[in-house]
């Protein structure tokens, strides 16, 4: 299902004006989509479409310019990529892999390899890694060195051993296991596009995993930074930071792959903190010790990097109070997506069933409520016809408890304002809106 504020964003960006900011720096946005391994291809392009064009929006938004690239798809068509490229001092550099991805055998190995070849020619050790692999840390480190104001690198992609499953055990044990339209003051979080200065590496999954994605609705890393993403930093009341958003996309993507655990570090001051805590970091093997020859970027302070101190994010890098407006806001989503159990339950409280004239003035209240807060139709009408196959299953025991959890989300979550809407509606709805099981029932979603 496609997130709401992806939804809701077509319309607002359509519509809104950019911010009075001057364009001062530029947006470099350096795509590296996997177009050829059919397995995962089509995943693979919604994912482009929907970061790229998340991170378009922002950066007009902001008063930046933009200017994106493509390469080859080839270990060499990398390498020459970088060697050429260029930026300014107060630009902003993204980078987005999407693709394959695969890690040696070494357990050092933190971030994953970059898979560059050509479908059916397996990722292995060996020749498979000189000729296949590009480190997603070595274009970190490589745009680090090219000088930008702030680089983030990102790779959607699998991170462990391909067909050696002792070794993808070894290597997660790297980590310890953890359970209406935008004003300005809302897009007040444009600034960690405009003045941030630090680098960002993220990855999909940690040693050892896979990165889950599908034909229809591409990964989930990517689809929970993009909500992510636009919460923070359009929607948001409260100020947040990278930590926060990158953490946030972490635990929402565990909440729905609980074997998939996206991670990150971010570069900033004379630190680098890496989100698992620094005693779970391994600084990676050299590229000679991996069998890579690796071009250097010839450039003062070579060492940099290397010298930083490790350290652990404090509590001052996470934005606690929009952490907890995030939650509230996903679970309102969640609440107004099972909405549908609680319209069909009670259309049948006056005479034991849903008759068709109910039925159609529910869904099309529902249909134009959802359609209000940015969901497409095609999206509410799977939403609404998954709650009624449920209802029409011999069986009620499924639907009755996803009703009682449609019902305890109504009651928790949902603005007051809404539920009152929402009672209208069901009243409205009814053949027999004085039904004595009826009113019961509003009455006691009323509390």
């Amino acid at each position: 299902m496609k997130p709401l504020k992806l939804l809701f964003i077509l319309l607002l960006f359509a519509f809104a004006q950019p911010l009075d900011l001057p364009a001062q720096s530029t947006l470099h946005l350096i795509l590296s989509i996997d177009q050829y391994n059919q397995d995962i291809s089509k995943g693979c392009e919604i994912d482009d479409v929907n970061l790229t064009s998340t991170l378009e929006w922002l950066a007009e938004d902001a008063g930046m310019g933009i200017q994106k690239y493509t390469y080859g798809f080839s270990q060499q068509d990398a390498y020459n990529f970088f060697q050429g490229f260029t930026c300014g001092p107060d630009d902003v550099v993204v980078f987005f892999y999407s693709g394959h991805g695969f890690r040696t055998e070494d357990d050092n190995v933190i971030w994953p390899l970059m898979y560059y070849c050509v479908e059916n020619e397996a990722p292995t050790g060996g020749e498979g890694l000189k000729s296949c692999g590009v480190p997603l840390d070595w274009v970190h480190q490589v745009l680090i060195k090219k000088g930008p104001r702030m680089s983030i690198t990102i790779g959607n992609s699998c991170n462990n051993v391909p067909g050696d499953d002792s070794a993808n055990k070894r290597a997660q044990g790297l980590k310890k296991d953890k359970p209406g339209q935008p004003d300005g003051n809302k897009m007040q979080n444009l600034a960690l596009l405009t003045s941030f200065s630090g680098h960002i590496i993220a990855s999909g999954a940690s040693p050892g995993q896979f990165a889950y994605t599908n034909d229809e609705d591409g990964s989930y890393f990517v689809n929970e930074l993009t909500n992510v993403l636009l919460d923070g930093m359009v929607f948001a009341e409260n100020p947040t930071s990278w930590a926060s958003m990158l953490k946030k996309t972490r635990d929402e993507v565990q909440k729905k792959k609980p074997d998939q655990r996206p991670q990150f570090l971010i570069v900033a001051g004379n630190k680098k903190m890496y989100s698992e805590g620094k005693e779970n970091y391994q600084e990676e093997v050299s590229y000679d010790e991996l069998g890579l020859d690796m071009f250097e970027v010839d450039e003062e302070g070579d060492d940099y990097y290397d010298n930083l101190e490790l350290d652990d994010f404090d509590e001052d890098d996470y934005a606690e109070e929009w952490e907890m407006e995030f939650d509230e806001g996903e679970m309102e989503e969640l609440a107004l997506e099972d909405l549908p159990y609680i319209l069909l339950y009670a259309m049948t409280l006056d005479n034991g069933a849903v008759s068709q004239d109910e039925l159609d003035k529910a869904y099309q209240s529902y249909h134009d409520g959802m359609g209000e807060y940015g969901y497409d139709p095609e999206t509410i009408d799977l939403i609404f016809n998954f709650a009624i196959e449920d209802y029409n299953e011999p069986d009620p025991e499924f639907f009755n408890m996803s009703l009682q959890d449609a019902i305890q989300e109504f009651i928790d979550y949902v603005d007051p304002d809404i539920q009152k809407d929402i009672l209208t509606v069901i009243q409205n709805a009814s053949d027999n809106p004085g039904a004595q099981g009826l009113q019961e029932f509003i009455q006691s979603l009323n509390n």
